[in-house]
């Protein structure tokens, strides 16, 4: 594939170019040892709207990093491969970090060196250099692998925090098995269910009649028997009385 055949296929279908262009690399080449002017550049491109809070600023001073360490230690890199590097590393941070694992993070990464570095169309693009991937790849795990908590931490806004409740000990409920293994075990097959369902039961009129009668007939020996019990009583006291007397 010829440059001007690149440069379009490059643009067109992989956006390439969409943080910066090859006349925005020249301009960080010659302003990269000015350190504001070079923050203030960098600021130009990925703070566009200007929000100016922890977030953006993270990304801004990552950016800043990825500048110098491109221009120092990639000598000979391209400036597609400069443009291509900054749009990856853009979309990684556009990333959750909250959400994906340092493991997700770094396989979207690969993912994107594979993208932009096997010549196969429509799908790959042949632009970034065995070199150049080994510089990054560098780059890349002691700036964020390396970094991922505290980079977590400074690219995740207040309010996708989430916080909740848990339990300090877990209860583990012992292992029930399931209704179908079960058997129905009927009131009137065990004792004391039958016992307690019949108490419960409505009781007819019938039953209502012969506990009446039952009752009725339970008064009339209650006082035979206390009639009874107060002649024995009686005969009783009397027999005692009488000995009581031949002894003295």
């Amino acid at each position: 594939m010829d440059n001007e055949l690149l440069y379009k296929f490059a643009r067109n279908n992989f956006r390439v170019f969409l943080i910066c262009n090859e006349d925005d690399v020249e301009y960080l080449y010659s302003i990269y040892k000015n350190k504001p002017k070079l923050r203030g550049e960098i600021i130009s491109m990925i703070d566009q709207n200007g929000d100016n809070d922890l977030k953006t600023n993270t990304k801004i001073e990552l950016f800043c990093s990825l500048t110098e360490f491109i221009l120092e230690e990639c000598k000979d890199i391209t400036k597609i491969e400069f443009c291509t590097l900054f749009l990856i590393f853009y979309e990684i941070l556009e990333l959750s970090f909250r959400k994906n694992s340092k493991f997700q993070i770094f396989n979207y990464f690969k993912e994107k060196l594979i993208k932009f570095s096997v010549d196969r169309p429509p799908f790959q693009i042949g632009i970034l250099s065995k070199s150049t991937i080994e510089k990054i790849a560098e780059f890349f795990i002691e700036n964020i692998f390396k970094r991922f908590e505290f980079i977590k931490y400074l690219l995740t806004n207040n309010k996708d925090i989430e916080l909740y409740n848990t339990e300090i000990f877990e209860v583990h409920l012992p292992h029930v098995l399931s209704l179908e293994m079960a058997s129905e075990i009927l009131p009137r097959n065990v004792k004391f269910l039958k016992q307690y369902t019949e108490n419960k039961k409505p009781k007819t009129e019938l039953e209502q009649k012969i506990e009446q009668v039952l009752e009725f007939q339970r008064d009339i020996l209650d006082k035979k028997m206390e009639e009874v019990f107060a002649v024995q009583d009686q005969i009783f006291n009397k027999k005692l009385e009488e000995l009581l007397k031949r002894k003295k």
